[in-house]
C-alpha cells in the first residue's frame, strides 16, 4: 500500500510533460544558464509531498514482516512459548559485520534451527558475494536498504528524496550563426529540494557575432535518488524498491520451507 501511494505521489509531482525551460546569460562568467520553471501548483504540490513519509512506513513495514518470522520461528522451536516480552533484539538479523554483529544478535539466545541460523548469515552484508543467478542474489543489499530506511524511521527522521534530470540530451540553435559549443557542465538539479537549474554553457559563433536568439530543445527524464541507498548495480529507485518486497518474499519462503 506504501509503495503504491509513493510511486502515485511520484506520478503526480513528475508529470510526462517536463516543466518549461529557460535560459540567462551571466555577465560576469560568459555562461548560458538553463533551467526549469516550475508552475505554481507543481511547486504547491512538491511542498506538500508525502514521499519520505511513504517511503518510511514501506520500509517499517517490511522489517516489521522480518522481525515477525524470528518471533514466530522462536516460538514454534519453543512448542507454542513465545520469547518474553521484555526480550532483547530479538528481531530478523541485518548485520554488516562491525557494529552489527551475527553472533550477537538477541535470537540465537533462544532454540533456533542451526540450517536456518546457517543461511540468515550467508545472505549479511558482510557476508561472501552470490554469483549471477543465485536465487540469494541482492538479499544482503535490500535487507541492509530495509534497516536503514526503517530505522531512520523510526528516529521520525524522514529519508530525504531527491528529483534529479537525468538522461539529458540539448540542442542549441541559433541558426547559421552557431559555431558550436565550446563548453558545457551539468549543475546539481533537485526538483524537490528549489534547485531548478541543470546547465550551464558557451557558445562561438561565427566571426564573433552576436547571439541575440537561439533555441534550446531538450529531452530530459527524472530520477528519485533516495539519501545513502546506493542503486544495486545500476538499476533505478523503481526496481530496487521492488526488490526489498521480492527480498522479503524470498526470505518468508525460505521460512515456509524450515517450518511445513
Amino acid at each position: 500500500m506504501h509503495l503504491s501511494a509513493f510511486r502515485a505521489e511520484v506520478s503526480a509531482i513528475l508529470t510526462d510533460d517536463s516543466p518549461p525551460i529557460v535560459c540567462r546569460y551571466d555577465k560576469d562568467s560568459g555562461w548560458f544558464i538553463a533551467g526549469f520553471v516550475l508552475p505554481d501548483a507543481m511547486i504547491e504540490r512538491i511542498r506538500k509531498n508525502t514521499l519520505s513519509l511513504e517511503l518510511g512506513e514501506y520500509a517499517y513495514q517490511l522489517r516489521a514482516a522480518l522481525d515477525g518470522l524470528i518471533w514466530d520461528a522462536i516460538t514454534l522451536q519453543q512448542k507454542g512459548t513465545e520469547p518474553p516480552a521484555n526480550a532483547n533484539r530479538v528481531e530478523f538479523p541485518i548485520t554488516d559485520g562491525k557494529t552489527r554483529i551475527f553472533k550477537d544478535c538477541g535470537f540465537q539466545k533462544f532454540p533456533f534451527p542451526d540450517q536456518l541460523k546457517t543461511w540468515l548469515e550467508s545472505i549479511q552484508l558482510n557476508a561472501a558475494d552470490k554469483p549471477e543467478g543465485d536465487p540469494d542474489r541482492g538479499i544482503s543489499t535490500a535487507i541492509s536498504d530495509i534497516h536503514d530506511l526503517a530505522r531512520f524511521d523510526r528516529h521520525r527522521r524522514l529519508r530525504v528524496v531527491a528529483a534529479v534530470p537525468t538522461g539529458l540530451q540539448f540542442v542549441v540553435d541559433t541558426g547559421e550563426l552557431l559555431s558550436g559549443i565550446i563548453a558545457q557542465e551539468r549543475i546539481d538539479c533537485d526538483l524537490l529540494g528549489g534547485q531548478y537549474e541543470f546547465l550551464r554553457f558557451q557558445l562561438e559563433t561565427r566571426d564573433n557575432a552576436p547571439i541575440r536568439k537561439f533555441t534550446l530543445e531538450t529531452d530530459v527524464t527524472f530520477e528519485i535518488l533516495l539519501e545513502d541507498i546506493e542503486p544495486f548495480e545500476g538499476i533505478n529507485t523503481g526496481p530496487q524498491l521492488d526488490m526489498l518486497v521480492n527480498a522479503v518474499e524470498n526470505i518468508i519462503a525460505r521460512f515456509e520451507k524450515e517450518f511445513p
